[in-house]
């Protein structure tokens, strides 16, 4: 179980203290790690997961009467997710949102993409990428940025070309690897940026395992153990011979320079990618890039999608007020 002090809950939410202390952990997490996230293990690891995370998104797509249309753009399967009511502001606005799940896991339509349509009042273009191990590293990338270009070039079927200015952009947890790695790609390809601003929550962009984070927020602190994290990606996600440190593959070693959009950064003291987060902000910031960093105390790995909690509640709308600031 995650370990939690009377000190700990002294600083959060009841909310918050009260999601913490029912999560468990696998025993033996560190020891079994490498056979719980093995290839042949990934259908029931994402079975699971879809069973304890699609109702909640069912339930949020019926109380905010969101409509989800699946189309293709340039041969990619695309969820596109539309609110009942588009602000005035943005009308000609798209959310490009690359979701997150270990690249194992997850869905185009998961809680991150449904709330900020909902907060923001904005279309959100969510990539339905291929997973891993079906799908090594950078096949999921690569078709993000197929998208990104045929929206910049094109636009959505039977739509115009999207200006960059018009786009904003979101990624969390392994989806902001994603994300950041094809802006990366983008750049290199002479692609515009989405100046619209850019969202990453609980970003992980180290896939190498460096970081002070990775270490202290290890078992006990996190809602999962950082060895079965590691697991994941490289069983599933790495190609053989990658090296870790590929400024493409962990992005966190990336050069950066102000062509890069405006961006705030969330995460939380628990959360294993606090690193990741801390050491992106400095090199953007460094680089010139308008950067926010948000660290919220005693929150987990993806805390800001949860509908209750005052953290994560606060949180949203510090980052929706950051990307109407770029309206």
């Amino acid at each position: 179980m995650v370990s939690l002090t009377e000190g700990q809950k002294a600083t959060i939410s009841p909310e918050a203290v009260e999601f913490l202390s029912k999560i468990r952990h696998p025993p033996l997490a560190n020891t079994i790690s490498s056979f719980i996230t093995s290839p042949c293990r990934v259908p029931g690891l994402r079975q699971g997961f879809t069973e304890k995370t699609a109702p909640g998104e069912a339930l949020l797509v019926e109380k905010h009467k969101l409509q989800i249309t699946e189309t293709l753009i340039a041969g990619v399967a695309v969820v596109i997710i539309e609110p009942p009511i588009i602000k005035p502001e943005k009308q000609n606005k798209i959310l490009f949102n690359v979701f997150g799940g270990a690249f194992i896991m997850g869905s185009p339509r998961d809680r991150a993409a449904l709330t900020m349509a909902v907060e923001l009042g904005i279309w959100v273009y969510s990539v339905d990428y291929t997973k891993s191990p079906e799908a090594k590293y950078p096949e999921a990338r690569d078709q993000c940025l197929a998208v990104y270009r045929e929206l910049l070039q094109n636009g959505p079927p039977g739509g115009a070309p999207v200006d960059p200015c018009d786009i904003h952009a979101m990624g969390c947890s392994s989806g902001a690897q994603i994300l950041v790695s094809m802006l990366l790609v983008a750049r290199q390809k002479g692609l515009p940026m989405p100046t619209a601003g850019m969202y990453l929550c609980t970003p992980a962009l180290d896939l190498s395992g460096a970081g002070d984070s990775m270490v202290f927020n290890s078992l006990g602190r996190d809602i999962m153990p950082v060895s079965l994290l590691t697991g994941m990606v490289s069983q599933n996600y790495a190609p053989n011979g990658i090296d870790v440190t590929d400024p493409l593959y962990s992005p966190i070693y990336a050069d950066y320079d102000d062509s890069f959009p405006p961006t705030i950064i969330t995460v939380g003291t628990r959360d294993f990618a606090l690193s990741h987060a801390i050491r992106l902000y400095w090199k953007l910031r460094e680089a010139g890039v308008n950067v926010e960093l948000l660290v919220s105390e005693g929150m987990w790995h993806g805390f800001n999608w949860d509908p209750v909690i005052p953290e994560a509640i606060r949180t949203r709308a510090a980052v929706i007020e950051f990307l109407e600031r770029r309206t």
